[in-house]
């Protein structure tokens, strides 16, 4: 007598293991949205989707870095603005001082709205800061990195506008009374003088920032659509197509089911045979 293995039934579990093994796949990536969850899944989709992955954390903080040098611009742009107000009026009240008709009484008044005047400017670029940073009370140059590779540096100018010897505008500030400029002396010529000059390297400042300005806002609006296509190549990679990993785990269950009718008519079969056996004995 010889014994045999039943070799349908076996081929059937097979088949049915590898079913469930190829099942078993699909539910974990429907149930965790990734295509690829290790390296064995996809070696080349890993390492491509890492690269993507690193150059979007790259990307969402240099755009913190535009966001903040805007930020860091706008501010600036701010104090300049009132500067530029309050040199303008004291450019005019100096034109007003200029005339004839005024009396000693007149320029004294005028004199000392001058100096209130000038105190507001020397205020303003020492309060106008960013994160600790005197954006018009010293001069310097701060760097700031808006790119993803090295080198993508952007230099924002800081100036001196304050009542000092190292100030940009220190001509401006001996308008004051007892500077050597005021008007009360009645030279408005040498007070004209120094305002002008000091009114264009203020508007040449905030010429500065605005380019800057413009600069950082069309780098914002690029990385944020290199960020969006970059980011869906990276779904494409890792993330999972639910239709097609829910139709596929369909399959395979169709195939198991399968599998177990299978099975269990093969198993029937040596039976079937061992029962015409026992009959034919009788």
């Amino acid at each position: 007598m010889r014994l045999s293995y039943n070799m349908p039934a076996l081929i059937m579990h097979m088949i049915q293991n590898q079913a469930l093994d190829r099942q078993s796949g699909d539910l974990n990536r429907i149930s965790s949205g990734c295509k690829i969850s290790s390296a064995a899944d996809n070696p080349t989709g890993l390492v491509q989707s890492e690269n993507i992955s690193i150059q979007l954390k790259s990307l969402e903080t240099v755009t913190r870095n535009v966001q903040d040098g805007v930020s860091m611009l706008q501010t600036a742009e701010g104090g300049l603005n009132e500067i530029t107000s309050m040199v303008q009026r004291v450019r005019q009240l100096t034109v007003q001082a200029g005339d004839g008709s005024t009396t000693p009484s007149d320029r004294q008044t005028i004199q000392g709205e001058i100096d209130q005047m000038l105190d507001g400017i020397n205020e303003t670029a020492k309060n106008t800061e960013f994160n600790g940073f005197k954006l018009l009370g010293e001069t310097k140059t701060i760097s700031m990195t808006v790119g993803t590779n090295a080198g993508d540096d952007v230099n924002i100018p800081q100036i001196n506008l304050t009542n000092g010897e190292e100030s940009e505008i220190s001509d401006l500030y001996k308008i004051q009374t007892g500077g050597g400029k005021d008007i009360l002396s009645g030279d408005t010529d040498s007070a004209l003088s120094a305002i002008d000059s000091s009114l264009n390297t203020i508007v040449s400042l905030r010429s500065k920032y605005g380019a800057l300005e413009n600069r950082f806002t069309s780098s914002y609006d690029n990385m944020q659509e290199l960020s969006e296509k970059m980011t869906d190549a990276y779904s494409s990679i890792r993330d999972s197509d639910m239709a097609e990993e829910i139709m596929n785990y369909s399959k395979e269950g169709i195939v198991i089911q399968a599998s177990n009718a299978m099975i269990s008519q093969a198993n029937k079969l040596p039976q079937d045979v061992l029962q015409i056996i026992q009959n034919f004995e009788k």
